[in-house]
């Protein structure tokens, strides 16, 4: 829909071009037979083309809000996935769980590169540092992080598991979650020259 509105935003401004360039010609032959009334098609052509400008705009903008929207529930539901379940501060173990926060994640940064207003794309990075923030707090704890036992019941059912065993979490999901939690290198520190 978006691209017949361009074509029908560039063919507008075509003729409204059009009839600017037939009225100037006219004043330049013949000024004296130019009236007001020849002034119309050409006051019409440009407040539709305004119009329609203002529409694309604004749709833009809006569709551009739903991406913002849709970006930041999935990173609220990826931390949502993580969260403790039994009132402890450890963070739910299931392997289901971290790999669907890992796509939750990955589906949000889709998203967000279409984004394409300014303003949204910041609160996005702003949102997204907000809820990275909430994820490093559920995956460390405490400053030793979680124990070995936490990411399967024994260290070689990382590799291999029986149905009797707890299911191991996924070494994708684990990698992609403690990659995601970093601290960006690219990132700037606001508060880096505050006194």
């Amino acid at each position: 829909m978006l691209a017949l509105l361009n074509t029908a935003l560039i063919g507008l401004a075509l003729d409204t071009g059009l009839i600017a360039g037939l009225l100037i010609s006219r004043l330049l032959e013949a000024p004296t037979t130019v009236s007001v009334v020849d002034l119309g098609p050409l006051v019409v052509a440009a407040g539709a083309l305004t119009a329609l400008v203002a529409f694309v705009v604004n749709l833009r903008r809006a569709r551009s809000e739903d991406v913002l929207k849709a970006a930041t529930d999935f990173l609220e539901k990826a931390c949502e996935k993580l969260a403790p379940t039994d009132g402890s501060n450890i963070p739910c173990n299931n392997r289901r769980a971290w790999l669907s926060s890992a796509r939750l994640i990955l589906t949000a940064e889709e998203l967000a590169s279409g984004i394409t207003e300014e303003s949204h794309q910041l609160i996005y990075r702003e949102t997204k540092e907000y809820w990275r923030t909430r994820l490093h707090e559920l995956i460390f704890p405490s400053i030793e992080g979680l124990p070995s036992s936490f990411y399967a019941e024994r260290p070689e059912h990382m590799i291999s598991w029986s149905g009797r065993a707890r299911d191991p979490l996924s070494e994708k999901s684990l990698a992609f979650l403690y990659r995601f939690i970093r601290w960006p290198d690219d990132a700037v520190d606001r508060l880096k020259n505050e006194p």
